[in-house]
C-alpha cells in the first residue's frame, strides 16, 4: 500500500458484498463532497464514490487544507489512524467480514511476507558489509621518478628510472587491535653507462657498459604486522615493517622482523619504548638490534626522541651478511658483509617549531666504533603540502655529514645521502592536483668512490631528482 489511493481500493474491497450495495445506494443518495473534504478530487474521477463513502464514515480524513493528496506516499502513521477510525466507524465489526478480508489478500500477504523476509536478509547483508568497511583502510601512493646521478663518477648517461608503487591497508580487529599490511613494488631502471679501469679496462672509455639499476632489481616488498593495545598504557606491535629510529630515521631505518613495546608515561604523546629488530635486507640479515627509548612533546613546539640500542655482534670483523654483486670483481657472488660500525649507539632527535610555518629537524648519533664514529643529518621546513589543496608547497633544505662508522641501517633517501659523505640538498613539493604531488630537488656531496679501480679517490657527487606521487 504505497499511496493514499491503493488504500482506499482495498479498504473499498475489504468491505466487499455485505456493504456494496449500502455504499452504491449511498453514494447515489448522497450529495457531492464538500469543498472542505478532499477538494483536489474532482467529481468525475473513478475512485469519487468510494472516497465519499469512507469520508462520511469517517474512515478518510483529508488534510487540514482540505486536500486528499492521493498520489501521495503515505506513512505507518497515516495507516494505523485509518485502520483505528474503521473499527469505531463498525466497517470492520464483522469477524466474517475480516475473515474475508484476509482471505481475499492472502497472495498479497503471502508476497508480503517473503519480500520482507529477503529486506530482512538484504538488510543484514549490508550491514555486515558496513561493518566490514568500517574495520577496514586502504591507502597508498604509486610514483614515477627520474635521476640524474653520479654516484660513481661515470663519465656520462647517469640516468634512473623508477617506478614504485605502495598499497597499505588497515583491518581493525576489535577496538584495541589491527592488522596492517604494505606492499611496495620497487621497479629501477638505469642506461648504459661509460667508465674505464676494472670492468672495462683496456678498452675505448666511450664503449657503454650495462650495469646495476637494472630490471634484475626490480622488487616486491610484502610487509605483514600487528600492533594493539595491551592495556591503557602499555601497546605492542609485531611482525615485519618498516621501522627506524629519530624524526629522520637517519641512523636506523630499514624493513625489520621485530617487536616495539610502548608505554604512555602521560595523557599526551611522551612514551617510553623497548624494541627488538632483525633487518630484512640481505646484507644485513644476520644483525640484530636492540634497545630503548623514550619520546615525546617536552614544550611548546619542541618534540624529542632519545634513543640507546645494542647490537649482536662485534664491535669490528663480524660477517652480518653478504653482497650479491661483487663490486671489485665486477661479477655475481656471495661476498660476505663485514661489520666495522661498533656495536653500541647513541641517538638524539629534536623536532622543533621555532616560528610560523619553519620547522628544525636535527638528528644525531654516536657509536662505540674506533673511528669516523658520528653522524648528524639537520633540515630546515618551510610550510607544509595539502593534499587536497592544490597549489599548496613545502620547501626544504637539509645538511647531512654521515661519517662512515657513524651509523647502522639507516634511510639513504634511496641513496640520496650515502655513508661517508657531506653535503647539501635543497628541494620542493608542489601539489598540482589534488592527490597529485610533485616533487624536485638537488643535492651534491663529497664521497669517496671505493668501487671500479678509481683507488678510494674522492670526489664531488652530485643527484638531480625529479618525482610525481599519485595518492589514493
Amino acid at each position: 500500500m504505497k499511496n493514499k489511493r491503493l488504500l482506499a481500493l482495498t479498504l473499498t474491497l475489504a468491505l466487499g458484498m455485505s456493504t456494496a450495495t449500502a455504499m452504491a445506494a449511498e453514494a447515489e443518495e448522497s450529495a457531492p463532497l464538500s469543498e472542505e473534504a478532499f477538494n483536489d478530487v474532482p467529481k468525475g474521477h473513478w475512485a469519487y464514490s468510494a472516497l465519499e463513502v469512507l469520508s462520511k464514515d469517517g474512515v478518510l480524513e483529508g488534510y487540514p487544507d482540505g486536500s486528499f493528496k492521493g498520489d501521495e506516499p503515505m506513512t505507518r502513521y497515516e495507516m494505523a489512524k485509518i485502520i483505528a477510525n474503521a473499527y469505531k466507524g463498525g466497517s470492520f465489526a464483522d469477524d466474517a467480514l475480516i475473515d474475508g478480508v484476509r482471505q481475499e489478500l492472502s497472495g498479497e500477504l503471502k508476497t508480503l511476507k517473503k519480500v520482507d523476509r529477503q529486506v530482512k536478509k538484504n538488510t543484514n547483508s549490508i550491514k555486515k558489509l558496513e561493518n566490514f568497511a568500517d574495520r577496514f583502510e586502504f591507502g597508498g601512493f604509486g610514483q614515477v621518478r627520474y635521476e640524474n646521478n653520479n654516484s660513481r663518477g661515470y663519465d656520462d648517461q647517469n640516468d634512473n628510472d623508477r617506478y614504485y608503487m605502495s598499497l597499505k591497508t588497515n583491518y581493525k580487529v576489535n577496538d584495541d587491535w589491527k592488522v596492517c599490511t604494505e606492499w611496495e613494488i620497487n621497479h629501477k631502471y638505469a642506461n648504459y653507462r661509460n667508465f674505464e679501469d676494472v670492468i672495462n679496462e683496456g678498452k675505448d672509455v666511450k664503449d657503454p657498459i650495462y650495469v646495476g639499476g637494472g630490471r634484475g632489481d626490480s622488487k616486491f616488498y610484502p610487509r605483514l604486522w600487528m600492533e594493539g593495545n595491551l592495556n591503557k598504557k602499555l601497546s605492542l606491535d609485531i611482525g615485519r615493517k618498516w621501522r627506524g629510529l629519530g624524526f629522520q630515521v637517519m641512523a636506523v631505518g630499514e624493513e625489520m622482523d621485530g617487536l616495539t613495546l610502548n608505554y604512555r608515561l602521560n595523557d599526551k604523546d611522551l612514551a617510553a619504548k623497548a624494541f627488538y629488530w632483525k633487518p630484512n635486507q640481505k646484507e644485513f640479515n644476520q644483525l640484530a638490534i636492540s634497545g630503548i627509548g623514550i619520546g615525546g612533546t617536552v614544550g611548546h613546539g619542541t618534540q624529542l626522541q632519545a634513543h640507546y640500542a645494542v647490537a649482536n655482534v662485534e664491535k669490528t670483523g663480524s660477517t652480518v651478511g653478504y653482497k650479491e654483486y661483487d663490486h671489485v670483481a665486477g661479477k655475481l657472488s656471495e661476498a660476505p658483509n663485514t661489520w666495522d660500525n661498533g656495536n653500541r649507539m647513541f641517538t638524539v632527535s629534536m623536532l622543533q617549531n621555532f616560528a610560523p610555518n619553519l620547522y628544525l629537524w636535527a638528528d644525531y648519533s654516536r657509536t662505540n666504533a674506533d673511528d669516523q664514529n658520528n653522524a648528524t643529518a639537520l633540515k630546515v621546513s618551510y610550510k607544509w603540502t595539502n593534499l587536497d589543496d592544490p597549489g599548496s608547497f613545502h620547501l626544504y633544505g637539509r645538511y647531512h655529514n654521515y661519517k662512515k662508522h657513524g651509523r647502522w641501517v639507516g634511510d639513504t633517501c634511496d641513496s640520496l645521502w650515502l655513508d661517508g659523505s657531506t653535503g647539501w640538498t635543497f628541494g620542493g613539493k608542489y601539489v598540482v592536483a589534488k592527490n597529485v604531488e610533485a616533487e624536485l630537488c638537488y643535492g651534491w656531496s663529497s664521497a669517496t668512490d671505493r668501487y671500479y679501480g678509481h683507488n678510494n679517490a674522492d670526489y664531488t657527487r652530485h643527484v638531480w631528482r625529479g618525482q610525481v606521487d599519485f595518492h589514493f
